[in-house]
């Protein structure tokens, strides 16, 4: 006599996706449904991470280009010095927005802090002059 087997065992027999024509081995739809390949989606992460993590563990955004962080660093670097000196704030200004130009909003946020740190640093060179 035979042991009757049941249907969820390996050896049932072939696959609905091996019965109806797929090659072993190839993807079916409910393959690629169920690992988000397709999607429709305008997040490319189906978990709804939007950041990737480097290898040195920063985790940095998709929009930046290589470059646009430590320019965006600089800027902020040499805005504080600008506070003193004008003229580093106006380097801190440049590369500000050559890491705004890179598609770094820390970019924009690292110019617009710049250009207020060096009008201040000039305000007070005029008052130190002056008096």
């Amino acid at each position: 006599m035979t042991k009757p087997t049941s249907v969820n065992d390996a050896d049932a027999g072939a696959s609905p996706a091996e019965a109806a024509g797929t090659p072993p081995g190839a993807a079916t739809d409910s393959d690629v449904a169920s690992a988000g390949i397709g999607s429709t989606s305008d997040d490319p992460y189906p978990d709804g991470y939007s950041d990737v993590t480097e290898p040195d563990g920063a985790v940095g955004s998709d929009d930046e280009l290589p470059g646009a962080r430590a320019l965006w660093i600089l800027a902020f670097t040499f805005a504080i010095v600008g506070l003193f000196f004008p003229l580093a704030g106006l380097i801190a200004i440049g590369c500000g927005a050559l890491a705004w130009r890179r598609g770094s909003g820390r970019g924009r946020t690292a110019t617009l802090v710049a250009i207020g740190t060096t009008l201040v640093g000039i305000i007070l060179t005029i008052i130190v002059l002056t008096t």
